[in-house]
């Protein structure tokens, strides 16, 4: 073996050598920081999963309130329509009584006068049957006390 190839292998074999050592060197400056990344890295996912969970109840809370949110337009809607035929049926009403009081006259003498016509002609008939079963009834009292 030459001289030349001797050194050559030398100078590799302590370039190996070096070049160990300072992966080792470096290895243990880096371990801490490594050791730090994966500690960071585990407190920012508890971060996450905590938020998530945060997130999600409150998207719960959200999702109640819509939902009472809904109930409430659904019900509001139906007093609204309530409330409209209320209105509807009060101003029917309005309606009805101010016909009733632009013609309650008329309808008052239209009875009157038809009580009278009826009385003049049911009268007699009623007062005949009435002092005849008056009669009848003082009769059957007399009949009944004599015996």
């Amino acid at each position: 073996m030459s001289l030349g190839y001797i050194i050559a292998l030398i100078i590799l074999g302590i370039a190996f050598i070096a070049l160990i050592a300072i992966g080792i060197v470096t290895f243990k400056k880096v371990k801490p920081t490594i050791k730090n990344f994966k500690e960071t890295q585990s407190t920012v996912q508890d971060h996450i999963e905590h938020f998530t969970t945060e997130a999600d109840a409150v998207q719960t809370k959200v999702n109640k309130i819509m939902g009472r949110v809904e109930d409430l337009q659904k019900v509001s809607n139906i007093k609204m329509q309530r409330f409209n035929e209320l209105s509807t049926h009060a101003s029917s009403l309005n309606d009805s009584l101010t016909y009733l009081k632009e013609h309650g006259g008329d309808y008052s003498k239209g009875i009157a006068q038809n009580a009278v016509d009826e009385l003049k002609t049911e009268g007699p008939v009623i007062a005949k049957t009435f002092s005849l079963a008056f009669k009848r009834t003082i009769e059957k009292q007399k009949a009944r006390y004599k015996n």
